[in-house]
């Protein structure tokens, strides 16, 4: 394999930084590899580095990488970076693929805990409280999934097999065996919250869909839909969801990514209990899951071959 770097990794995860490096390492033994996971401990290293491998750095650092000709995201989500972005440098993803496993996990166990009705169960506990109730069931309700991408159909697909009925909405009319039945476009979205006792947001933040579920669609959704967003903060208007949640049209609402990240403490989300709030753990990055995805890019890269994820800077995914 030819030789690209200088590679720099960044990630504000202190723990991964030692996997990182021992993985790329043993892959790339002739390759100059630093690691950083703050701007202070990368500024040494930004002068030669030509490939950029991250997670949660300052989009600033660019402007100070002179060699920088390619930056890959640890994570599926480029929103933060990817406005204005410097042309002739690449910017690739890691596959949806890899960490959306993990990602429908985190979705089925938000749907039982409601279905299931645990909530209940907690609270009995906590009263030392012998009574029973009725649960639910997953093939009883019907759950959207809005993105029906990369990680949207493996949600879809693993939620199906459990017996749920599963819709799906994207932008575009591209057609998806992963769903019972898809929407497409923007102006079928009413109907589509509408058909939805769960609602699985997993759209990627661009201008178009910036603060796209805000009073207008909450309106349409069920009375008392359960929203669950593993997407990005930014597509939900957030003092929209409170006052929906409020009146209670909106049910509960499970968040793992918010608008502003880490949540500040004065948030209105912390102390609403119609609220979940997880901190951004819905498809971790695990070194020994993504490295080889940054490896098969490194490898075309390094050889002047077409890379994988690479982001349509235009459209922002």
């Amino acid at each position: 394999m030819q030789q690209a770097g200088p590679i720099l990794v960044y990630s504000i995860y202190r723990s991964d930084i030692p996997r990182f490096e021992r993985l790329l390492a043993q892959a790339l033994p002739n390759t100059s590899i630093h690691c950083a996971c703050s701007p202070e401990q990368a500024a040494p290293y930004l002068g030669e580095a030509r490939i950029l491998y991250g997670w949660g750095f300052p989009r600033e650092i660019l402007s100070q990488m002179p060699n920088l000709r390619w930056v890959q995201k640890m994570g599926a989500g480029v929103d933060e970076i990817v406005e204005g972005w410097p042309d002739p440098v690449l910017l690739t993803r890691t596959a949806g693929e890899l960490i959306a496993p993990r990602m429908a996990e985190y979705v089925l166990g938000a749907i039982l805990d409601r279905v299931l009705r645990f909530d209940i169960a907690r609270t009995q506990q906590e009263r030392q409280q012998w009574q029973f109730f009725e649960i639910g069931s997953i093939r009883n309700i019907t759950i959207g999934i809005a993105g029906v991408g990369e990680i949207g159909s493996i949600v879809a697909r693993t939620l199906r097999r459990l017996g749920a009925r599963v819709l799906g909405w994207r932008r575009s009319g591209l057609s998806s065996s992963a769903v019972d039945k898809l929407f497409a476009g923007f102006g079928a979205l009413p109907r589509f919250l509408g058909a939805c006792d769960v609602v699985v947001l997993v759209l990627p933040l661009t201008k178009d869909t910036k603060g796209l579920f805000g009073a207008n669609l909450f309106a349409h959704c069920r009375p008392g839909a359960h929203l669950i967003n593993i997407g990005r903060g930014g597509l939900i208007d957030e003092a929209a969801l409170v006052a929906a949640l409020d009146a209670r049209h909106i049910g509960h609402a499970t968040l793992d990514v918010f608008a502003a990240e880490p949540l500040p403490p004065r948030h209105p989300f912390w102390n609403n209990p119609h609220i979940t709030v997880t901190p951004h753990v819905c498809g971790p990055l695990v070194p020994e899951d993504v490295v080889p995805h940054f490896l098969a890019n490194y490898a075309a890269f390094a050889n002047g071959r077409p890379m994988q994820n690479v982001i349509d800077v235009e459209r922002q995914y």
